[in-house]
């Protein structure tokens, strides 16, 4: 009985300590107030299975969805400070597609994403605009891809030296 009650007390304290632990770590990440539903940052232990939209030819994997009472969100983690003049938009369409993929999945639309820089969380809305936004930018994608040839979008000497097209580009900045 004592063996017992003693292995009891050891699970318990071992169990405790992994919550808090847990705990520790979300809050440090700095996700929202609520339950982690699932969670892509672990890529070593196993893959998450992706979120799928037929409808919309969309897959992607959120860092986190978290259940809290507004309903789900999607947490996207990045690894570098946010601007003054507040995200960048690659990220937050991004974060937006995960949105749609999380409405599309579970029929329940959910009123804003988060965006974690390494210094602050960002809130993206998502509402009937962002995500006509989103979509129409998937189209531009699909057309673009059916194109022969894809137009340069940028100025940016740096970024085209770091292009992997760069020595078969005819529009390379020089």
């Amino acid at each position: 009985m004592m063996l017992a009650a003693f292995v009891l007390t050891i699970l318990f304290v071992v169990a405790f300590i992994g919550w808090t632990t847990a705990n520790h770590r979300i809050s440090r990440i700095g996700l929202p107030d609520g339950r982690v539903v699932y969670h892509d940052v672990e890529r070593s232990r196993t893959l998450a299975r992706p979120l799928v939209s037929l409808r919309h030819g969309l897959t992607g994997r959120p860092d986190y969805l978290v259940e809290t009472n507004d309903g789900l969100v999607p947490v996207e983690l990045k690894s570098r400070e946010c601007p003054r003049s507040g995200p960048y938009a690659g990220d937050a369409a991004q974060l937006t597609a995960y949105c749609v993929l999380v409405e599309d999945t579970t029929s329940a639309a959910p009123t804003h994403g988060i965006v974690q820089y390494v210094d602050r969380p960002w809130r993206i809305p998502y509402n009937r605009d962002s995500r006509e936004q989103v979509l129409q930018i998937l189209g531009q994608i699909r057309d673009a891809r059916a194109t022969k040839s894809v137009h340069r979008n940028h100025t940016q000497p740096g970024r085209c030296r770091a292009c992997g097209f760069r020595s078969i580009c005819d529009e390379r900045i020089e």
